[in-house]
């Protein structure tokens, strides 16, 4: 049966499937060991590790400043007096922020990776923050909190790593108290880093990536190139993802990263290009900037980083 369709589809079909077949089984390979690697991986830690408050802070400042946008869009300072959960919490920048900037009536953190727990649950008892710290596992997908629970569920730079996070949400609609919300931050495909910094620099100046179309090769350029899954969402692609788990969702805005920032005047070089997919480069031709320098594509910011509210039906 597979010769036969083979035999129907054209040549470029064939080897597209050959393509996302390679791709399917290595990513099936490293989900099995997800946790595994963000056990190993930690995002923005300094090498001596967290010492003091002001070492902490300063590093929660500049973290928020190579992502501009993040803290406008996924803000701390709004949760006094509610509970508040932050989903794969990693080192606990977000649980930092969250603890200094408001009061939470009850702070929860929870990650698969029990490195990343350790980190977070010493660096909150430098500030004196008192947060609840949990380990997940992968599979089943439960979390360890009672039904309608918790006010506010932050998860930024998770869902895209998980093989299901339509089970994820779900379970999010669960422990979320009625009138509760979930902000989000996931990958966006209608971004500078997709289109110029993926497609142009890396996958045809550089030659990065040969045989593979960009959507497979953008897990490889993240995270680290054995991070086991990187997703990206187009917004209405996201959206729809939480309305299948029950939620109302509304995309809130995206977000820049400094690397595509300094990579942006690249653009005109990347159009006149005509190896370049003409999809990237209508999507790069059509920029504008808006008053802080962004670039802008259809009305929203074309940033690597985009920002979702979720809200029960």
């Amino acid at each position: 049966m597979r010769s036969m369709i083979r035999q129907l589809l054209p040549k470029p079909a064939v080897n597209q499937l050959k393509r996302w077949r390679t791709v399917y089984r290595t990513t099936i390979a490293g989900v099995r060991h997800a946790s595994d690697y963000w056990t190993r991986h930690h995002v923005e830690i300094p090498g001596e590790g967290f010492r003091t408050v002001t070492q902490s802070l300063s590093h929660y400042k500049w973290r928020n400043q190579v992502n501009p946008g993040h803290i406008e869009l996924m803000p701390v300072d709004d949760v006094s007096g509610r509970v508040v959960l932050d989903y794969g919490c990693g080192p606990g920048n977000d649980v930092i922020g969250f603890g200094h900037f408001s009061r939470p009536a009850r702070l929860l953190a929870c990650d698969v990776s029990p490195t990343a727990l350790a980190i977070a649950r010493a660096r909150a008892a430098i500030h004196g923050i008192n947060a609840e710290f949990s380990q997940l596992q992968e599979s089943p997908v439960v979390l360890p909190y009672e039904n309608a629970c918790i006010d506010v569920i932050n998860t930024a730079g998770v869902l895209h790593h998980t093989p299901d996070p339509t089970a994820i949400l779900r379970e999010f609609h669960r422990v979320l108290k009625p009138g509760g919300e979930v902000r989000i931050m996931v990958y966006n495909r209608d971004s500078i880093w997709m289109h110029l910094y993926l497609s142009y620099i890396l996958m045809i100046e550089q030659g990065q990536y040969r045989g593979m179309s960009p959507d497979e090769a953008f897990h490889l350029t993240t995270d680290g190139e054995s991070c086991p899954i990187a997703r990206c969402y187009r917004p209405a692609e996201f959206m729809a993802v939480g309305r299948e788990a029950g939620f109302d969702a509304s995309f809130h805005g995206a977000g820049m990263t400094i690397a595509e920032l300094e990579v942006l005047p690249r653009r005109w070089s990347a159009v006149q290009d005509r190896r370049l997919a003409e999809e990237s480069r209508d999507f790069l031709y059509s920029l504008y900037l808006n008053d802080r320098g962004w670039p802008v594509h259809a009305g929203n910011v074309a940033g690597r980083n985009g920002y979702y509210r979720f809200h029960q039906r």
